[in-house]
């Protein structure tokens, strides 16, 4: 038939525009035929493909659908690719799980795409990625609402599940036409194409053409830098004149969100409608898909005598990454901080690396909001200390060298006595957190200067700011030092504790009218605790409250470890089963009164004050008791009566009758009868898994207590 060329013309245009949906369409069908097949599997006609549905034989009708997109795909390849991507996008889940990946996982209708994609004979490997860099170019005109995300995203993520799922062999064959896609799509500034590089490198690390491994090298520098200035697109110059940089005041996308799409969408929109509202939306992105594969990139494609290259290309990376963590405590920044320490936990995992990030860590650690991190930050900050003091033992001995250093110099009339103070407890308290980021007895050999330290810490009188620390720090040695090494150490906590108890005993005791000129025996010993200067700090004050919680978080980590932890002086501090508490006894002749544990002389004054003050009575509030499990779970207190549960179960616990000497905390079997109050589970556990659990649970607990943010909440 004779054709006007005008109106074929009119014709092919008039159906390229609609062929996103015509596509629609056909994947709809396409994934019909699937549900089809796999509904029929356990048939034996299956095994042939030929299941039939009320349109006919899947077997023909995929043959149907494969003739009529092969001519369209040949002639009309972009058109073909770009409404594949607007199909992709109509086929997302609706809701996504929570994630922490920058590219979303593909829905099963997407990979049903991807598949689509795979058995159209007229699109190979090589095709494909030629058609994507088409696209990715000059995007076709097609009818697509333009509140979707923009259709580039679109491709890459298909490109993206397409390279995840060819034969090794067709993506190395292809190597040359990546190559060329990867450096086009750079210009888009979309941190897509690294996930791609990424996934070709884990698929084939090394390529036997030094040519294409010096250009897989350069490709790799070249993403890295570009998805580095995507990364930095959401910082700004403090002023025109200066260079220093800040965190721009605007909203970020969180990677881990359900509904990430749609927040960049809005985004998106927000920018178009206000031109000069003009953020990186993909900033976040960019940093966390930095943390997820640079390291490991960089160190398959740099071979060991070419590790140096990628030195520069890290420090520029490591300088946004301090501005974001110098910034971290704004809200809008929050998410950019996680991502980057999430980056330099990443990279400290390898040693070439470490010359690149190393005074930044450093700096950071030092820096006096440190530990105002959130919990989710707290595991990559330990990976980092951990690597940091490690492999370069010059830095573990300069932070020592730094809590010597301010222990010697002496509290001058002259300067701020707090702020001094301040500073002491911040450098014992990141002491504390370098060892408790470390493995068991990996600092061993620097236990007597570690306590010499404390010892001097000590020695200050009526300082709660920094002994609140030193008991953070024998916590922190309980779990990370060998019984045997703590020998020496014993003697100075029992008698810390002593003091602080006598203390809140002092405080329970005394008159609320009286001015405390002097300290008054208490069972018969005379504290020192004060210096013999006198109480001239109000007891109430929450730095003495913050102490007294430490010191009894102590108490409470001490009973709650295996038996072998913690030598015998528990008789001084809670009741025994077979203790009178007290009761009068004749000896020789002469009445004597047995010593009185500290937990059941506290309880008695903490009852006495609480019924004084009945909008503070925690006299009825119980805290649950597990054999393994901390009981003092708290992070600040308001008043001492807050303490009351945790004392009363100590009196309750260790007191009863039914306990014997060992107690159910320091039972060495965990199936024996000791147990009786314990969950049924841990009777079929061995005394080695159950420890471990529990050492679990307390550690994630002691973690908390250096969370100053945390603390304030």
């Amino acid at each position: 038939v004779s054709v006007d060329q005008k109106h074929l013309a009119e014709a092919r245009s008039g159906i390229l525009s609609i062929l996103h949906t015509i596509m629609s369409s056909v994947t709809l069908l396409w994934s019909v035929l699937h549900q089809a097949d796999i509904s029929d599997k356990p048939a034996a006609a299956s095994a042939a493909a030929t299941s039939n549905i009320n349109l006919g034989s899947t077997k023909k009708l995929r043959q149907q659908i494969l003739e009529l997109l092969g001519p369209i795909s040949m002639n009309h390849g972009a058109h073909f690719m770009a409404a594949i991507a607007y199909v992709w996008n109509e086929r997302k889940q609706v809701k996504t799980p929570i994630r922490n990946k920058v590219i979303p996982v593909a829905s099963e209708e997407q990979l049903l795409l991807v598949e689509l994609v795979r058995s159209v004979s007229a699109m190979h490997t090589e095709t494909v990625m030629q058609t994507v860099k088409e696209v990715l170019k000059q995007p076709p005109a097609t009818a697509k609402d333009k509140k979707h995300i923009s259709l580039e995203v679109c491709m890459l993520q298909f490109f993206y599940a397409y390279v995840q799922r060819i034969p090794v062999s067709s993506l190395v064959d292809s190597w040359p036409s990546l190559l060329v896609l990867l450096k086009d799509s750079m210009q888009l500034g979309l941190p897509a194409p690294g996930q791609v590089l990424n996934e070709f490198i884990l698929k084939n690390p090394n390529l036997e053409s030094k040519k294409d491994q010096r250009e897989l090298q350069d490709v790799t520098h070249k993403v890295v830098e570009a998805i580095g200035t995507i990364a930095g697109s959401s910082l700004e110059p403090t002023t025109w004149l200066r260079r220093n940089l800040e965190v721009k005041a605007s909203p970020q996308i969180v990677v881990d969100g359900t509904n990430l799409e749609a927040d960049v969408e809005d985004l998106m929109l927000t920018v178009m409608e206000a031109s000069s509202f003009t953020p990186s939306v993909y900033s976040v992105h960019a940093l966390t898909l930095l943390a997820e594969v640079l390291a490991h990139l960089l160190d398959m494609v740099f071979y060991s005598d070419e590790k140096e290259k990628v030195i520069p290309l890290l420090v520029n990376i490591m300088h946004y990454v301090a501005v974001f963590n110098v910034f971290f405590d704004s809200a809008h920044n929050a998410p950019s901080y996680r991502a980057c320490i999430q980056l330099l936990s990443s990279l400290s995992g390898y040693q070439y690396t470490r010359r690149a990030w190393k005074k930044e860590a450093f700096d950071l650690f030092m820096d006096h909001t440190f530990f105002q991190m959130d919990a989710s930050s707290v595991s990559h900050w330990r990976a980092i200390i951990d690597h940091l003091m490690t492999h370069d033992k010059t830095t573990f001995r300069d932070l020592m060298t730094r809590v010597a250093v301010a222990q010697s110099s002496s509290l001058s009339l002259f300067t701020n006595r707090d702020a001094e103070l301040e500073q002491r407890a911040m450098l014992l308290k990141r002491l504390a957190f370098t060892i408790y980021s470390s493995e068991v007895d990996q600092y061993q050999k620097y236990l007597p200067d570690i306590q010499e330290r404390l010892v001097e810490s000590l020695r200050l009188p009526q300082v709660p700011i920094l002994h609140a620390q030193v008991f953070l720090f024998f916590r922190v040695l309980l779990l990370r030092m060998s019984p045997q090494h703590l020998t020496s150490l014993w003697p100075t906590m029992i008698t810390e504790l002593v003091q602080v108890f006598l203390l809140m005993e002092q405080e329970l005791t005394a008159d609320e009218d009286i001015s405390r000129t002097s300290g008054p025996s208490v069972a018969g010993l005379e504290t020192t605790y004060s210096g013999g200067n006198g109480f001239s700090t109000s007891y109430n004050s929450q730095r003495w409250l913050n102490l007294y919680l430490s010191a009894c978080k102590f108490l409470d980590l001490a009973l709650a470890l295996p038996p072998e932890s913690l030598p015998q002086y528990r008789w001084a501090f809670i009741p025994e089963a077979s203790d009178d508490s007290g009761l009068e006894v004749r000896r020789q002749g002469t009445h004597q009164r047995e010593f009185k544990p500290y937990v059941v002389r506290l309880v008695k004054l903490l009852r006495k004050r609480a019924k004084k003050n009945p909008e503070e009575d925690c006299s009825t509030k119980t805290i649950p008791w597990e054999p393994g499990h901390l009981m003092l779970t708290l992070y600040v207190i308001r008043s001492m009566e807050q303490l009351l549960p945790f004392f009363n179960l100590l009196s309750q616990v260790f007191n009863s009758k039914a306990s014997c000497r060992t107690g159910p905390v320091y039972s060495h079997n965990p199936t024996d009868s000791s147990f009786t109050g314990s969950k049924e589970g841990h009777k079929l556990e061995s005394q080695k898994v159950f420890w471990s659990r529990a050492r679990q649970n307390i550690e994630e607990m002691v973690e908390k207590d250096f969370l100053e943010g945390l603390i304030k909440t």
